[in-house]
């Protein structure tokens, strides 16, 4: 569902056709686009804020080098035009004439978000000596986050996401390729792919929301019609089932697309963060990875949701220990916790349960998000408890700020957010709640829900006990290590990946380990670096290496060429499904879903490890 404005001032282009027929009939924009423009008004003050942050963190690293009299020339200029930005946000937020005006705003909003990418580039034409790594590393990582941030924003807007990324990365280029050498130049091709991805991936993130207005749209004209008719034909249903199809594969697609340049931009950030001694370089690399995080937990919901809806997601059923479940979901939320200064408690026994794994695992995941999210003191805590004999009651419960009785009701919808008027982004997108909502119906968890507002929301679910013969068994999946400091000695590694930036990346992320690391493109590489002497400990391999080409088979063939038929070999892949992913696993194979989390490569690495090949002389 569509999310509503919480106040009677929030401008929408249904209530006002007035000034829609406006934008329509001068600037040529669509309901979507409408919306979209709106939107980014509202997140300005953040937006602006970290814009403000990477040119002053561009004019630290720069100002006391050789261009430094032309870099704070530049830098004045900049805070002129961040001013003015936020001098024509707060007239808006402040004149309610304007706020029901949204017209008089466009014009400003895009030229100045144009004269900010500008700026960007006039910074890359001023930088005429080359500076040290470092101030490298850091203008390009900078240059790049703006320009994908962007051109997300920006990614209805059709030409204008072009330009905006071409203005930030095109004197980038220009800059790397003028000053030659192989840093730079391997700098270019980078920058010049993430460029290309970024804005192929907009325009399908264009592409998506556009189809998802549409598709609403003709359910909507469909609900209608069957309304009227008081039954449902034969060929509408065919219809229905046709558009949820289309739907799923554009989705697949859209997916597999958007994940590529979000596994390169945060596996080049903990690279980043893994060389670096300044500490606030890393800083903003963790600042880094954590947006590719949770731009990525935005996709798999949305996909998660649309996947349940049309009835293609299929459990995985397993028996597993939930205490063991537990620590792995709340490991990464207890230092969020601590750090707003809550009590984190957890309190379960050690007791089988049979469900999917992974999709329980984001059911508590989220939950546990939602309830830290909203709890500004006090405590979260979860714990279980058998219940009827056959089921285990797990209880998530916070002192956060509640819900009243009203909005209740609605709390598993789609976009829905409490105390969330102003659609902050820190406080979600109002998708973590359905998500538990469809995974829950799927797994016959029987979520329920209750609070008082002032006072905290408690969520239950009520999960299936493993019979006693099966409470013994234990997965066969290695889980991540505990501990990211047990990084695993070193370890030949042979990647295989034809994504050009992904390849870089995780090659450049190993290899900041001190891993041996080799890559190749397709299989006939990998096959030339084997014939050159490389004995690999471990193969990382995409699993779709181009048309009909299969990351399984590959495997097999480096296998054999090795003759070594146990050797371990990882499956990376930016699927969530399909037939590929479906064999791989059932070949034994491990996966990881890009974007890559470097606790996933770590584990894997231990398992390694652990195998003692790390100690193989070479």
């Amino acid at each position: 569902m569509r999310p509503q404005p919480s106040t009677s001032d929030s401008f929408s282009p249904a209530q006002t056709p007035r000034a829609r027929g406006f934008i329509a009939s001068r600037l040529s924009f669509s309901d979507l686009q409408f919306q979209q423009l709106e939107q980014m008004i509202r997140s300005t003050p953040w937006a602006w804020i970290l814009a403000a942050a990477a040119g002053f963190l561009c004019y630290l690293e720069y100002k006391d080098g050789v261009d430094g009299q032309r870099v704070k020339a530049w830098f004045a200029v900049y805070c002129v035009i961040v001013a003015a930005r936020m001098g024509i946000w707060l007239a808006w937020a402040l004149r309610p004439g304007l706020r029901a005006n949204l017209p008089a705003m466009v014009l400003p909003i895009m030229a100045t978000n144009q004269l900010m990418a500008f700026s960007f580039g006039v910074l890359c034409v001023l930088l005429q000596s080359d500076g040290p790594a470092q101030a490298e590393a850091i203008l390009h990582i900078t240059m790049v986050t703006v320009s994908l941030g962007g051109a997300i924003r920006l990614s209805t807007m059709g030409r204008a996401a072009t330009v905006y990324v071409v203005l930030i990365l095109g004197p980038l280029v220009l800059r790397d390729i003028w000053f030659g050498g192989s840093y730079h130049v391997a700098m270019a091709s980078i920058v010049s792919l993430i460029g290309v991805y970024t804005l192929l991936s907009a325009r399908e993130l264009s592409s998506a929301l556009h189809e998802i207005q549409a598709q609403r749209r003709r359910n909507a004209e469909l609900v209608i019609a069957l309304s009227a008719e008081n039954e449902r034909s034969s060929s509408a249903r065919r219809t229905a089932e046709e558009a949820v199809a289309a739907r799923m594969r554009f989705f697949a697609s859209a997916n597999h697309d958007l994940r590529q340049p979000l596994n390169a931009m945060a596996l080049l950030a903990q690279t980043v963060h893994t060389v670096s001694t300044e500490h606030r370089v890393k800083e903003m690399s963790e600042q880094l990875v954590a947006c590719a995080d949770g731009m990525t937990d935005v996709v798999d919901d949305l996909l998660d949701i649309t996947r349940a809806d049309a009835g293609s997601l299929s459990p995985q059923w397993s028996t597993f220990a939930i205490d063991e479940l537990l620590g792995d979901c709340c490991r990464p939320h207890q230092a969020v916790a601590i750090a707003k200064g809550l009590c984190f408690e957890i309190s379960a026994g050690h007791v089988a349960v049979r469900s999917d794994r992974a999709l329980l695992a984001r059911v508590v995941t989220n939950l546990l998000a939602n309830a830290i999210r909203y709890t500004r003191e006090g405590k979260v805590r979860i714990s279980s408890q058998k219940i009827d004999g056959d089921r285990l009651k797990l209880t998530i419960e916070d002192t956060g700020i509640g819900i009243s009785s009203e909005h209740l009701p609605h709390v598993f919808e789609e976009f829905y957010q409490v105390d969330n008027p102003a659609r902050d982004r820190r406080l979600g997108y109002g998708l973590g709640l359905a998500t538990v909502k469809r995974l829950s119906e799927l797994l016959d968890l029987r979520v329920t829900a209750r609070s008082v507002q002032g006072q905290g929301s408690v969520f239950e679910l009520h999960l299936p006990l493993a019979d006693a013969t099966m409470s013994e068994q234990r997965e066969d999946v290695e889980r991540p290590a505990a501990s990211s400091s047990a990084t695993p000695l070193a370890v030949r590694i042979l990647v295989v990946d034809d994504d050009p930036s992904s390849l870089q990346a995780l090659d450049g992320l190993l290899a900041s380990w001190g891993m041996d690391v080799r890559s190749a493109s397709d299989v006939g590489g990998a096959l030339d670096v084997l014939h050159a002497g490389f004995r690999p400990h471990a193969l990382v391999v995409d699993l779709r290496l181009g048309p009909q080409v299969s990351g399984i088979q590959a495997i097999e063939d480096l296998r054999s060429a090795l003759n070594e038929a146990e050797l371990p070999a990882l499956i990376v892949t930016g699927d969530v499904g399909g037939d590929y992913l479906d064999a791989a696993r059932a070949a034994g194979l491990p996966v990881i879903v890009k974007p890559v989390r470097p606790s996933q490569l770590r584990a894997f690495l231990g398992h390694i490890q652990a195998l003692g090949r790390q100690g193989v002389a070479e």
